[in-house]
């Protein structure tokens, strides 16, 4: 699996490309002995999940089949004035990782860009010891 994973209904036909790169440049960028360890094969090299459905239910179906495998993968979790996806859907995603909703705007997506570079930006400035941006816990 790649260190970034999207999961997606592809309904947004969101540029996953630019914003997997912009991972990655950060992954690059954080402390080398910071992944997270899982011990589950191909999966071990995961750092981050992207769910990105429009129907909530969906979106929670799909956060809870990888956080069956890796409890602890940090989730960003798409949502847009149309999906309502809120964080009472949030709440009913199992596992321990931390989680992140950001909103899409179908008349600017390239905002959806912008935001992540300023996002992962910030999150450079207060290195953490683990190799994600400090993202508000929704356990």
């Amino acid at each position: 699996m790649e260190p970034i994973t999207v999961l997606s209904d592809g309904k947004r036909r969101i540029a996953y490309e630019i914003i997997i790169q912009l991972f990655r440049n950060w992954i690059e960028d954080s402390t080398s002995g910071s992944a997270i360890e899982t011990h589950r094969g191909s999966w071990e090299n995961a750092r981050y999940c992207i769910v990105d459905y429009q129907v909530a239910e969906e979106a929670v179906s799909a956060a809870n089949a990888i956080r069956a495998f890796m409890p602890q993968l940090p989730l960003l979790v798409i949502t847009d004035f149309k999906s309502l996806i809120r964080k009472r859907h949030l709440q009913q995603i199992t596992g321990t990782g931390e989680m992140k909703m950001i909103l899409w705007n179908e008349h600017d997506p390239d905002q959806l860009i912008k935001d992540m570079e300023s996002w992962l930006h910030s999150s450079s400035i207060h290195k953490s010891e683990i190799a994600i941006p400090p993202i508000l816990s929704m356990r």
